[in-house]
């Protein structure tokens, strides 16, 4: 007796691994295409969004804000002092709205935005030092 043709057998296991690859990929990227990035980096800043600042700290933290808030602030601590200026940069979408220099207390600082500022959408703050990022802090606001 012969042996039979391996030529189809090797066709079949190679279409069956490439199949095997397709969809591992398919899954694999359909899963998660835009890892989620830390919020906190590894300056140890820490930016928080809130409507109000007491002397506690943030209050009403939050990511996603109402269009008919007065004002929305930007909260930023870190463990040891800064002695240069740390600024806050508002982004609408990607248009640059504000350049604020945050008002400091002990290891702390904070922004506002007022109402006539606001837009309905995708906004961040980049918490800078020296024009070196420290911190990037995203929210919404809605209608």
């Amino acid at each position: 007796m012969s042996l039979p043709p391996l030529n189809r057998l090797w066709k079949g296991i190679t279409f069956f691994a490439f199949l095997l690859f397709i969809l591992f990929c398919l899954t694999f990227f359909k899963a998660n295409p835009y890892p989620i990035q830390p919020e906190e980096e590894t300056s140890g800043v820490q930016t928080y969004m809130c409507l109000l600042v007491t002397s506690s700290g943030p209050v009403n933290v939050d990511t996603v804000f109402s269009l008919t808030n007065d004002r929305i602030y930007a909260y930023s601590s870190w463990g040891t002092d800064f002695a240069d200026t740390v600024w806050h940069t508002w982004f609408h979408n990607s248009e640059m709205i504000k350049n604020i220099p945050c008002k400091q207390e002990n290891s702390a600082c904070f922004s506002s935005i007022s109402a006539d500022s606001l837009q309905e959408g995708n906004w961040s703050v980049d918490t800078k030092q020296n024009g070196v990022l420290l911190n990037i802090k995203q929210f919404r606001i809605e209608k």
